[in-house]
């Protein structure tokens, strides 16, 4: 599969007329070196990560990380992981590394754990400097990322931190929501008994919407910057 210039032109209009602001990498290196630039204009010194084959491949996170940046992935299973440092960890001592990032003690059983991890994660979203989120494509005629999940990490990665990084394989764009559809439908993968994702974000734009009158919250807005970063040559 190659890249659509055209397509890519068009979802960069609609991306930048949206608001965001659109780069278009070359290199591995070209991308990389673009968001080392953002996070130290920026001065950014924590990231939340979520899945992301293409943030994997480039190196991101350890890129980062050289940078001064502390990367801290959303996926929970991810999340529990980098706890144990990419150990395989018996459940006692990962329930220890739990609580300890919880500030209380968890017991070491399943759905405590889960329960303890999603209440640090919902810390974490809000006091990070950047999410960074891959789109599992864009939509050409409105400029829209769109991403396919099961546990919400993503779509909280794109609009609570202030500043919002999605990568694009810039292959993946489709020419409208019709072609949008079916490249959702396809992602089961045909297989029988699979399903589409359970969440379907579509990103394009923020929000300017009032906050409800007497509510104890402020309405997510999204992000007070977006940034679409697609690589073409990777």
């Amino acid at each position: 599969m190659t890249v659509d210039n055209e397509l890519l032109e068009k979802f960069k209009a609609g991306a930048t007329l949206g608001g965001a602001q659109v780069f278009v990498a070359a290199s591995a290196e070209d991308a990389v070196n673009h968001v080392l630039k953002l996070v130290k204009d920026r001065d950014i010194k924590i990231a939340v990560k979520s899945s992301s084959a293409l943030a994997d491949r480039l190196g991101l996170p350890e890129c980062l990380a050289s940078g001064g940046v502390r990367v801290i992935e959303t996926a929970i299973a991810h999340w529990a992981l980098q706890l144990a440092k990419g150990k395989d960890v018996p459940i006692d001592t990962l329930a220890e590394m739990v609580s300890a990032a919880a500030g209380e003690t968890v017991p070491a059983e399943p759905e405590s754990l889960l329960r303890a991890a999603r209440r640090v994660l919902k810390e974490v979203y809000s006091g990070a400097g950047m999410g960074i989120t891959e789109a599992d494509f864009g939509i050409a005629e409105t400029g829209t990322p769109v991403t396919l999940e099961n546990e919400r990490n993503s779509r909280l990665a794109a609009v609570l931190p202030k500043l919002h990084l999605t990568l694009l394989d810039g292959r993946l764009i489709a020419l409208d929501r019709a072609n949008a559809a079916e490249m959702i439908k396809s992602s089961s993968g045909g297989i029988p008994g699979h399903r589409v994702p359970a969440f379907i974000a579509y990103l394009t734009r923020r929000s300017t919407a009032p906050d409800v009158k007497g509510e104890g919250f402020t309405r997510a807005r999204g992000p007070a910057e977006e940034h679409i970063l697609i690589i073409d040559n990777l």
